[in-house]
């Protein structure tokens, strides 16, 4: 099963940011990418993943600032 690649213009447009902010993600080994000659390509299953997870942390985040929320 092939993967279709986004450049981090296309992920930045997605997302709402700046290529910046992608490319500070990408160094950071937070956003799996590969360097396909000067430009850096992220897979779209990727992309998806890094949503979820960054989803699943805002929640906990979230949660934690409720009045009463102790953590377990």
């Amino acid at each position: 099963m092939s993967s279709k690649y986004m450049t981090t213009a296309e992920v930045a447009e997605r997302w709402n940011c700046t290529t910046m902010t992608v490319l500070q993600y990408i160094h950071a080994g937070q956003l799996s990418a590969v360097k396909l000659g000067r430009a850096w390509n992220i897979r779209s299953d990727e992309v998806l993943r890094f949503e979820k997870s960054k989803e699943k942390a805002d929640m906990a985040e979230q949660a934690a600032m409720r009045v009463g929320w102790l953590p377990s």
